[in-house]
């Protein structure tokens, strides 16, 4: 199976450690999923995959480098006193959910495991990774021709308690998330990450 290996987004790293993620350089960690920064305007770029082959190659106008072989980081990713504990998902917005989905499936060999109405004119679509999910969003806010990343959500130990000491000037109070029993609290745009970031209590076994 597939495995997401890196996001690449624009920017700098100083707003990412005011929310509390450490960093190696220019490289942080969501989860087992490296957060590489690089200068420009502020933003997802792209993304690296684990896959069979390796080739630079674009799903649907998203830049994505395919990897055959990848360090395997042990799980040790802080965000202030908490622990991401995985990268629940990543959001990728298309003005044409099938032709995304398509492209998707023909590239990463992953077929669509769930199709959800969100409401008013918004479907979602979700290719299983095999450390992640990748949400496919389509609606009528989105206007652009092709595919881009647009936000991602991680799962962490304790979210109360880390929405609690980050304060409300950079997220939002902790409320219901979609899926039952979790919960769901997003990251200010004022503190200058340039990416939708939201924070989730983990997946209930």
């Amino acid at each position: 199976m597939s495995r997401l290996v890196a996001l690449h987004v624009g920017g700098q790293c100083e707003p990412w450690l005011n929310v509390g993620l450490s960093f190696t350089g220019t490289i942080g960690m969501l989860g087992d999923v490296e957060l590489s920064v690089q200068e420009g305007a502020p933003g997802l770029i792209g993304w690296t995959i684990e896959t069979d082959s390796d080739a630079f190659t674009d799903i649907d106008g998203i830049p994505t480098t395919l990897v055959s072989t990848s360090t395997r980081p042990a799980i040790s990713s802080p965000i202030g006193e908490q622990r991401i504990v995985r990268l629940d998902h990543v959001v990728v917005n298309t003005d044409d959910i099938d032709r995304t989905s398509h492209v998707i499936e023909s590239v990463l060999g992953l077929p669509a495991r769930r199709d959800r109405d969100a409401g008013n004119g918004v479907s979602q679509r979700f290719h299983v990774l095999d450390n992640t999910i990748i949400e496919v969003v389509s609606g009528p806010h989105i206007t652009s021709v092709g595919a881009s990343l647009w936000g991602m959500v991680v799962s962490v130990d304790d979210l109360f308690e880390l929405t609690e000491s980050l304060g409300p000037d950079v997220t939002s109070p902790p409320k219901r998330a979609t899926q039952p029993g979790r919960y769901i609290s997003t990251v200010r745009s004022a503190t200058g990450l340039g990416v939708p970031f939201a924070l989730m209590t983990p997946h209930i076994k």
